[in-house]
């Protein structure tokens, strides 16, 4: 379970490699609805439903980075895109993005560099 706080200002999840999955997602987006910045990396557990839930509760979300998440599709990044009207960078793997989401939040999705 998450510790937040619902008058907390700004605030950062940063979760890498571990097993989290949809139902602490909820339960995160729930408890942390001033969540601002969020970081998933390798989190193999996480599907677009889970993604949904808490974009659902965190319209302040300003920075979603989601890595190396097999479950995340290209309708969770465009859950996201649509969902977050404060949204300013989106970091994700190029082919998970549609050329209509693109279109629509180009200026926010960076893409995660494959090529070193």
């Amino acid at each position: 379970m998450f510790v937040c706080y619902r008058d907390l200002k700004a605030g950062t999840f940063d979760h890498k490699f571990q097993n989290i999955g949809d139902m602490p997602l909820a339960e995160l987006g729930e408890g942390c609805p001033m969540l601002k910045d969020l970081v998933l990396s390798h989190c193999h557990h996480i599907t677009d439903n889970g993604l949904n839930h808490l974009v659902q509760k965190c319209k302040l979300l300003e920075t979603c980075h989601m890595v190396y998440c097999p479950g995340i599709t290209s309708a969770g990044v465009a859950t996201v895109v649509s969902s977050c009207p404060h949204i300013k960078k989106v970091l994700i793997e190029k082919w998970k993005v549609t050329e209509r989401t693109t279109r629509r939040a180009g200026s926010v999705i960076s893409y995660l560099c494959m090529d070193l």
